[in-house]
């Protein structure tokens, strides 16, 4: 799925050093990609001790170590200073919490100018179109993935994969993405998704 999300990102310049936050970070596979797009550092958060291990054992394992920083906290009880953040990413993040008091949240990390990229479900797509540009935003990129997408390039190649390891305490890594994927056989239609590219006004 990495390739739609850089579709999304192909606007934002590259040039400069970023400050990014990655809410959500799980395994750390969207992280170490948008560490090889941006130079700067990232701030990864998220509250899932099996996917921080494997994600800290993959971040040892790379050139990043002294440009990423995991932390296990929970989004509502993470603390930066407001506008510090050039980038953020959300990756499924504000459907669970809620897109509306998700995102007034988050974007008071925001610095002006800054991206806010943001992966939901398909459902209120209009609603949720026009509440963010209501909020001093400007809504640069919309990008729809289906449930066919979804299938040939996240789920089939992970459920190959997954059912490749033998060791238990890295399959306990994926127990969340074995869940997912039978519940996709079950109704595909669940799994259509959006990527917004937000970017924040200048006051």
């Amino acid at each position: 799925m990495l390739n739609y999300l850089e579709k999304v990102i192909s606007i934002i310049p590259k040039t400069e050093n970023h400050s990014i936050l990655d809410i959500g970070c799980g395994t750390g596979v969207p992280t170490l990609f948008l560490a090889g797009q941006f130079n700067g550092s990232i701030t990864a958060i998220d509250t899932d001790n099996s996917a921080l291990a494997f994600f800290q054992e993959k971040l040892n394992a790379s050139n990043n170590q002294n440009r990423i920083e995991i932390r296990n906290v929970n989004f509502f009880d993470f603390r930066a200073k407001k506008n510090s953040f050039d980038i953020i990413l959300a990756e499924g993040f504000l459907n669970v919490v809620g897109f509306e008091e998700g995102f007034t949240k988050v974007i008071e990390f925001l610095k002006p100018g800054g991206y806010f990229i943001i992966h939901d479900e398909v459902k209120d797509h209009e609603k949720k179109m026009s509440f963010i540009t209501q909020q001093n935003c400007t809504l640069n990129e919309s990008l729809y993935l289906d449930d066919n997408i979804w299938w040939n390039n996240y789920y089939s190649p992970l459920d190959i994969d997954i059912k490749k390891v033998s060791n238990s305490e890295l399959l306990a890594c994926f127990k969340g993405d074995i869940s997912e994927i039978e519940y996709y056989k079950i109704d595909p239609t669940q799994f259509r998704s959006v990527y917004y590219l937000v970017s924040k006004k200048y006051c």
